[in-house]
């Protein structure tokens, strides 16, 4: 086989439930010498995801990593460290991916080298259905909030010119939003796929379902710590204060969002306005 240009990394902790789905998402994966798909088993404990592994290192389809529970960010971490690819696509164990994705973010990645990350718009499916719309990569907007999905394609140089996710968000989240900032303020450049290239599982287990405004907040004030030089109120004010001076409307919808936020939700609701737009 020659060397894939892409490496699927999916981390897995007791979600044998839902990995088989995943997997089969990959369905030319014996037809084709594009891409690999490495799981990573975090040393799950139960016994349906065991059972599943054990299958899957016998079938020796994809390549598989077994490692004692170190959390979501080294998982990630050290399937990408065993990737042979140049370009990396991480998936959750409960999500499902388009294999269109794969294909056409090489396409883009080798021919526009300018470009750090590919992603795409998605859609929700569980106990929540609908689409997900992620827009057209905004900097100002990412700085506010971590609107993308962590199934984007980006190159492993960019990864490794961040130093990887973070491990001391291990057991906490927001590990994409801090990889997706760091590859920004660096300097790399995001492309944007206007078309719903993967899906993301809602349950009641799932993390945005049960942070708390405590974790919430501890989270949030570490991103803002880290990326200081970048997020501090100095910084924002200044280039809001930029904005601001290149763009009324913006100003329009900050006051109204600071001062009138009811007479904002009512435009919303009417459809006057496109929250997502704000910023």
């Amino acid at each position: 086989m020659n060397r894939p240009l892409l490496s699927v990394i999916i981390p897995c902790y007791n979600h044998g439930a839902y990995l088989s789905e995943t997997l089969a998402c990959f369905n030319d994966y014996e037809q084709q010498e594009v891409y690999e798909v490495i799981v990573v088993d975090d040393g799950s404990s139960d016994v349906l995801t065991q059972q599943l592994f054990a299958q899957l290192e016998k079938e020796n389809r994809f390549k598989i990593i077994r490692q004692e529970n170190q959390g979501l960010c080294s998982a990630r971490n050290n399937g990408i460290k065993a990737a042979s690819g140049k370009y990396i696509l991480p998936v959750d164990s409960d999500d499902k991916i388009a294999v269109e994705l794969i294909y056409r973010a090489i396409d883009i990645l080798e021919k526009q080298p300018a470009y750090d990350v590919v992603y795409s718009d998605g859609v929700y499916f569980g106990a929540q259905n609908g689409p997900w719309v992620v827009g057209e990569f905004n900097l100002q907007r990412l700085m506010l909030w971590n609107y993308m999905h962590v199934s984007a394609v980006f190159r492993y140089a960019a990864w490794e010119r961040c130093g990887g996710y973070d491990t001391s968000l291990n057991y906490l989240g927001f590990e994409d939003w801090d990889l997706w900032l760091s590859i920004a303020f660096s300097g790399g450049r995001f492309y944007y796929i206007k078309q719903p290239l993967f899906s993301y599982r809602i349950t009641s287990h799932s993390m945005v379902r049960n942070f708390t405004k405590e974790r919430y907040g501890q989270l949030q004030q570490y991103i803002h710590q880290k990326h200081a030089d970048f997020l501090s109120k100095a910084h924002l004010s200044n280039h809001l204060a930029l904005l601001i001076r290149q763009n009324k409307r913006l100003w329009m919808k900050l006051f109204l969002l600071t001062y009138f936020p009811k007479f904002l939700n009512r435009l919303v609701n009417k459809k006057k306005i496109d929250r997502v737009t704000i910023f």
